[in-house]
């Protein structure tokens, strides 16, 4: 019935030093991020280490639902997202149980979801969902946690994959290497020097 825990939802006022935090300071892969004009908020899925996913809410105007979490509570924490195999299923076994639901619906193809009250859910927003991960971040990319959801052949092919990307770091910015679930950081400043040191240490042979 439940599947695991997908993400935590945080609402911040502003999306672009939310960023810089989660990804420039504790070295955060952003997934994806999409507008959800009808909303009037967005969203931005952030993976940090190898299992944890969080998202970040921000509004795009005054009336958005998220703005008014904002002007109530501040930011945080606004909901915990629990992927499941069965929104229906989930749903008949939460109302055998005399647990009220709302917003049960399928807001974006391919994504069913329902929400349990906090006042039900020891103060904890609870969205489920029915989806597949993999259909919710940008390709080229499959997250450790979910290799899961991926071909073997696929899986196989990526965990060998060595990605370079730039990002800022606390002190400046920096190259971030990953190969599967592992990374190193390097100041932009040190490249000339790690691939002089590289350079130094192949066989004779290859560096021919």
């Amino acid at each position: 019935m439940i599947r695991r825990i997908d993400h935590v939802s945080i609402a911040v006022r502003d999306q672009a030093k939310a960023k810089a935090f989660f990804i420039g300071v504790l070295g955060g892969k952003n997934l994806f991020e999409a507008p959800v004009p009808w909303q009037k908020f967005r969203w931005t899925t952030i993976e940090l280490g190898t299992s944890c996913f969080i998202e970040l809410i921000d509004p795009l105007e005054k009336d958005s639902f998220v703005q008014k979490f904002l002007d109530h509570r501040g930011e945080g924490p606004h909901h915990i997202t629990i992927q499941v195999n069965d929104l229906q299923e989930v749903h008949r076994k939460l109302e055998e149980n005399g647990i009220p639901t709302f917003g049960l619906a399928e807001p974006f193809p391919g994504w069913k979801e329902m929400y349990v009250h906090p006042k039900h859910a020891f103060g904890a927003l609870i969205q489920f969902a029915e989806f597949h991960p993999l259909d919710w971040i940008n390709p080229g990319y499959i997250p450790p946690s979910y290799a899961e959801f991926a071909p073997a052949e696929e899986v196989g092919a990526r965990e060998g994959r060595v990605e370079v990307q730039r990002v800022q770091g606390e002190k400046g910015p920096e190259v971030e290497i990953r190969q599967g679930g592992q990374k190193v950081r390097v100041p932009l400043s040190q490249m000339g020097n790690l691939i002089q040191t590289l350079r130094k240490q192949q066989p004779a042979s290859e560096s021919a």
